[in-house]
């Protein structure tokens, strides 16, 4: 038994189809743990402290602080509005309606714009210009960026978004990202063995960590590109990201990167996620970045997680008290992983403050929703018992992968979606508070 915070981590990986996971604990401000757990990729070497995941959507709160520190120079202002001072694009206008979203509103996900998210480009493509991505021209695999909202008026996950802010970054410096987060955020934090370039550099891939999809079925070419380097572009280890966490703590104890008051704002709630929009660990409202987990009214915890093609990841920190955890997966399955390591480890250190009710259980759970339901207007889903886990099939739609978070629920990973069963066997959709009631069919 490979045992770590009480649990077996390689069975656990091996029962979800996940070759290979990396975990850190920081605790009283220093990191106390540092494990590798299976394999970088199939048939490859162990995943040590010192090997490469693609960070996923934890990117995006990384970026988020090289945002504020130019905040804090006076070079962006958080309620401004971004359009003015974006080159080379500009947010297309709905009809005769043009959205202004500020930089509040693309840190905090509520400037209503669209994709939510990003596949990436499989290895030897043409890596696209951020131009071609937020138009969603050329050689692009995702729909430009456009609002879908009007901005300010609730959360809606927008790695599109992110993007905007990337070139927003790279408008007022005149600077590519890759240089310009290193001098904010990686090199001031000491996370050397970090990088946002995209493509991935040669003297770094030899410990990098290959992504799988589910079954443990390798990535073509190991990993994809995305030229979103804000939203997915970073490289990171676990020993890295704790850095980052406690650069957070560091500034809000008013002694960081940030001075005080910025990084009071940075952990301030500025919208509450909707329903099954939870996030493991009991996150359940959005700061500028992270997500934040409340407790009498304060912000006790800030996360996020992370879902790119082949990893899954996902960090907590303590607001005070310097603690924290990160756990990292070279699996489609992975947050499964995720979820279990980080109640473990927060069980082994007695982090009471953290809610693990709603945690990741094993995939056959899935089992009970597999069938095909039908709501009142005649619209039908159906939810598939497929192998590392349940997908959701809407007409229209790609199939959509779930996990399952008991035998009553499942939640779509960076979306505001979860499905439940009810007492009469079929399921309710519930997203950004439209609640859809199917009956099962055939039964």
């Amino acid at each position: 038994m490979d045992a770590f915070c009480g649990i077996d981590v390689a069975e656990l990986l091996r029962e979800y189809g996940v070759p290979g996971c990396s975990v850190a604990v920081l605790e009283g401000g220093e990191v106390v743990e540092r494990r590798g757990f299976g394999v970088r990729s199939v048939g490859g070497g162990a995943v040590t402290g010192e090997t490469l995941f693609q960070a996923c959507s934890v990117s995006k709160p990384v970026s988020v602080l090289g945002v504020l520190r130019l905040v804090e120079r006076g070079l962006l202002e958080l309620d401004g509005e971004v359009d003015g001072r974006l080159v080379g694009w500009r947010l297309p206008a709905n009809g005769g309606w043009r959205p202004r979203v500020t930089l509040r509103q693309l840190l905090s996900h509520t400037g209503g714009l669209s994709p939510g998210g990003f596949g990436g480009y499989p290895a030897g493509a043409v890596v696209l210009s951020l131009v071609e991505v937020l138009t969603g021209s050329g050689a692009a695999n995702s729909a430009g960026v456009r609002a879908e909202g009007v901005p300010g008026l609730g959360f809606r996950y927008s790695g599109g978004g992110t993007t905007v802010l990337q070139l927003l970054l790279e408008s007022v410096t005149g600077r590519g990202v890759t240089e310009l987060l290193d001098e904010l955020v990686l090199g001031p934090l000491r996370m050397v063995g970090s990088t946002f370039g995209q493509p991935l550099a040669k003297p770094y891939r030899p410990v990098a960590a290959h992504g799988h999809r589910a079954g443990a079925v390798p990535v073509a070419g190991g990993w994809h590109t995305y030229p979103e380097q804000c939203a997915a572009g970073l490289w990171t280890t676990p020993g890295d990201l704790l850095r980052y966490v406690r650069g957070v703590q560091v500034a809000w104890a008013g002694r960081g990167l940030l001075g005080p008051e910025l990084a009071r704002e940075m952990l301030r709630p500025q919208v509450a996620l909707g329903p099954g929009g939870g996030v493991v660990g009991g996150l359940d409202h959005v700061g500028l970045g992270p997500y934040l987990r409340m407790v009498d009214g304060e912000p006790a915890w800030f996360g996020h997680t992370g879902a790119n093609e082949g990893y899954r990841c996902q960090f907590l920190g303590s607001v005070t008290g310097g603690r924290g955890a990160v756990v990292m997966t070279n699996g489609d399955a992975g947050q499964a992983v995720v979820g279990r390591v980080l109640r473990a480890v927060a069980a082994a250190h007695g982090w009471s403050d953290l809610d693990f009710g709603r945690v990741y259980t094993p995939a056959r759970a899935a089992e009970a929703f597999a069938g095909r339901y039908r709501a009142r207007d005649g619209r039908a889903v159906e939810i598939v018992a497929a192998a590392g886990g349940p997908v959701l099939l809407v007409a229209g739609q790609e199939p959509l992968r779930c996990f399952a978070l008991s035998e009553q629920e499942l939640v779509a990973e960076e979306l505001a979606l979860a499905v439940r069963l009810d007492e009469r066997g079929g399921v309710r959709l519930e997203q950004g508070g439209t609640v859809l009631e199917y009956a099962r069919v055939g039964e």
